[in-house]
């Protein structure tokens, strides 16, 4: 009934059918007697809302039993707010439209025998009030008493209502200052150690970051200093490449020498021929020009003797000096191919190795501080 609980429900519907009741048959009983009924009535259902109310009170668990309590305090209260509603509305019909007495009091034709029946009447009642007074002084009593005992229990039910609110408030606070007390306990209980796990995993990892940084210049070093070696490489290279050319220009000139010298053996093997000639025509002569001959053809094989031994010295240190040149650019090569390929293995090498040990320490840390925020993660939900 409009979102009430089944107890405020019934308290409700029973009130409502009391004040019906009441209205259907006013008459000045009614008038009298249903107020308090009424009133009586919402009193007994606020305390039976309040008793169902704290039947259900778990003082071990308030938050789950304040529910209960507040559609206890409901009947109560709505109990109250219908049955002294259904008593003010007695209240108000018969000071409203409740029936006037005729000014005078006295009907309109009177006779004699009517006023004799009247006093006879007025004696029998006087006699029968006589009687009946000590039964109206008691009624009297007895209903100053039910007033005085409702208004004790009215005020009962406001000191009991204080006092349930202090004692409930009061209650709650504690209740709720020990739960937020043993939360935060808790809390630092359970992810303190956590917290340090996890600052000593981060520790760890700026100290795998440190390594690192110091790994990285070393690696840098050594790819600063294979930069240089390659530099000094392409010097020398360089260098080869010029003293090559420099051989190149010495053979050309040896060749041309070597073309002068055949044109100087064919000047002479023509000088060879003409002399002959010379000699068949001038027979006459001959011991003066066969000496001039033999001096002429001994001073030609000495300058041809020198020429060749210095062709044949200059080819031999010519050949002598591209052999140590090509042997020391050979031996430097393979020196510089070696020097490259040991410093680059060595570098990959050692970058290799700090690499693994670099990787398997943040592995290892990295787990560490997985395990830090999983257990951390796990906490959290747990608490939450």
């Amino acid at each position: 009934m409009f979102g009430l609980g089944l107890e405020t429900s019934i308290a409700l519907i029973f009130i409502i059918i009391l004040i019906i009741y009441f209205h259907v048959k006013y008459n000045d009983k009614t008038v009298v007697y249903a107020p308090t009924i009424l009133t009586t009535t919402g009193i007994f259902a606020t305390f039976l809302g309040i008793a169902f109310g704290l039947l259900h009170f778990d003082t071990t668990n308030i938050e789950a039993s304040v529910p209960a309590l507040l559609n206890g305090l409901k009947t109560a209260f709505w109990a109250s707010v219908m049955g002294v509603g259904g008593a003010l509305t007695l209240k108000f019909r018969h000071f409203f439209i409740g029936e006037k007495a005729d000014e005078t009091g006295l009907p309109e034709d009177v006779t004699p025998k009517d006023i004799l029946i009247a006093l006879k009447e007025i004696n029998i009642t006087l006699e029968q009030q006589q009687g009946s007074q000590e039964f109206i002084s008691q009624i009297k009593l007895l209903r100053q008493d039910n007033n005085d005992r409702l208004d004790a229990l009215k005020q009962a039910q406001i000191e009991a209502l204080n006092k349930l609110n202090e004692m409930s408030s009061k209650t709650l606070v504690e209740a709720l200052r020990d739960v937020i007390y043993d939360f935060n306990n808790k809390i630092t209980e359970q992810f303190g150690d956590n917290f340090k796990e996890l600052n000593e995993a981060v520790g760890r990892l700026l100290i795998w970051q440190e390594d690192y940084k110091g790994f990285v210049e070393q690696t840098t070093a050594q790819y600063r200093q294979v930069v240089i070696s390659m530099e000094q490489a392409s010097k020398d290279y360089k260098t080869l490449v010029d003293q090559a050319g420099n051989f190149t220009q010495t053979s050309q000139q040896l060749g041309e020498m070597l073309t002068a010298l055949d044109v100087q053996k064919n000047n002479l093997q023509q000088m060879l021929t003409s002399l002959a000639e010379l000699l068949l025509k001038a027979s006459g002569s001959l011991p003066d020009i066969e000496n001039k001959i033999i001096e002429l053809t001994k001073q030609l094989t000495s300058s041809v003797q020198a020429n060749q031994e210095r062709v044949s010295h200059t080819i031999t240190e010519f050949d002598n000096h591209s052999k140590e040149l090509i042997e020391k650019t050979s031996r430097q090569s393979q020196e510089f191919n070696v020097g490259i390929e040991k410093a680059v293995n060595d570098s990959l090498t050692s970058l290799g190795k700090q690499l693994a040990i670099m990787t398997e320490k943040f592995a290892h840390d990295y787990e560490g501080l997985a395990e830090s925020l999983e257990k951390i993660s796990r906490m959290t939900k747990g608490t939450l």
